[in-house]
């Protein structure tokens, strides 16, 4: 993730797109609960039908660049976790707001693509 702004400035949601490909992907599973890596990388073979799976490496390393980034951040695991090594995350305003855009910027080249 980049940011053109200053750093005495906070990136806004634009200075995130387009978003990578898997970035986009792990914003896009936060998007209605709380998840774990294992949870979010399942989430990614519903969203894709099967077609895609990332390793736990890239992932991780994804989850790391968009924690940095203020994109998402890590929550308390809820009562019934029963595995302590699960670390859940969420996404945070900022990373709300980037999905947001992210999904508006496809659509529109998704509608773009389909006029006759």
């Amino acid at each position: 993730m980049h940011s053109t702004r200053p750093t005495t400035q906070p990136p806004a949601p634009a200075d995130f797109l387009p978003l990578p490909h898997l970035a986009f992907h792990v914003l896009v599973a936060l998007g209605d609960t709380e998840r774990h890596g294992w949870a979010i990388v399942r989430r990614i073979e519903e969203l894709t039908r099967g077609l895609w799976s990332p390793s736990a490496g890239s992932l991780y390393l994804s989850m790391t660049r968009l924690e940095e980034s203020g994109l998402i951040e890590d929550v308390p695991a809820p009562a019934d976790e029963t595995d302590a090594r699960r670390r859940y995350y969420r996404l945070t305003a900022l990373g709300r707001s980037v999905l947001d855009l992210e999904l508006r910027r496809v659509a529109s080249l998704v509608a773009a693509a389909r006029a006759p």
